[in-house]
């Protein structure tokens, strides 16, 4: 386990690098009580994650050593619980920000919180709270981002950074999150300082889909839509014929 300590920053001023973890988010569960408020913003950097999660329960699988396997610890007390997306949100835009400086091609956000590149995915990320009264006690955001790996076995519609931009030495896997640190707490200093609807406005010039007639799951039935917005809430509006609905990420699949 190594640390690093980065002035001027909260997200990623505290960084600890362990070789081998089952997840990024359960480190942190599992040692909350170790951490205090001035510790916010403090960062799991891991070599090697072996049971990471996903959204709906899924697995991210990774290479070790080869990709950004991160998660972040920060107290968003200001946030109430109805304005939980608004977190997501910036998150979202500090990785798409950061990774518009690595690639001119088309980087796109997929609601709730993934991000792709040119359709295919390249972030996924895992915001778990705790709730204390009305507000938001506690965040752990969970971060993979695919790096190096360029073999990705059956699994379609998946990217790396590497894939991409065909750089053929490995990129420097700690530089980059350190990069990736600075653009997250940016956005983190505008979400404080109530910065969400233009945040909000972001998000939705840059939505995965918005504005195409596509396919979606919905009760297990397939229908087509056309994404509108992501509205304040986190709720995903589609037009399915001549009709505008809301769904939640419980109530609708993306067909790929």
């Amino acid at each position: 386990m190594q640390n690093n300590t980065f002035s001027g920053l909260i997200i990623g001023q505290n960084v600890i690098t362990v070789d081998r973890v089952a997840s990024t988010n359960d480190y942190f569960k599992e040692n909350l009580s170790k951490f205090k408020p001035q510790d916010e913003g403090s960062a799991i950097l891991a070599v090697e994650q072996f049971a990471g999660k996903g959204q709906r329960g899924n697995i991210w699988k990774s290479e070790p050593g080869k990709n950004i396997i991160t998660s972040i610890l920060i107290y968003p007390h200001f946030l109430r619980i109805d304005q939980q997306f608004t977190l997501s949100c910036a998150i979202c835009l500090g990785i798409f920000n950061w990774l518009k400086t690595k690639t001119n091609q088309k980087v796109q956000i997929k609601w709730p919180n993934d991000i792709y590149i040119n359709d295919q995915k390249i972030v996924g990320v895992l915001i778990e709270n705790t709730i204390k009264g009305n507000k938001i006690a506690t965040s752990i955001i969970g971060i993979g981002i695919n790096i190096n790996q360029t073999s990705f076995g059956d699994t379609q519609h998946i990217t790396s950074l590497k894939s991409l931009t065909k750089q053929e030495e490995p990129y420097h896997i700690r530089s980059l999150a350190t990069e990736l640190y600075q653009f997250l707490d940016t956005e983190y200093n505008r979400l404080k300082n109530l910065d969400q609807d233009q945040q909000l406005l972001a998000f939705n010039q840059n939505l995965f889909r918005r504005n195409e007639m596509k396919k979606y799951l919905i009760n297990e039935t397939e229908i087509e839509g056309k994404i509108i917005q992501v509205l304040s809430n986190g709720l995903l509006q589609i037009q399915i014929a001549n009709e505008i609905k809301e769904f939640n990420l419980q109530q609708i699949k993306y067909v790929l």
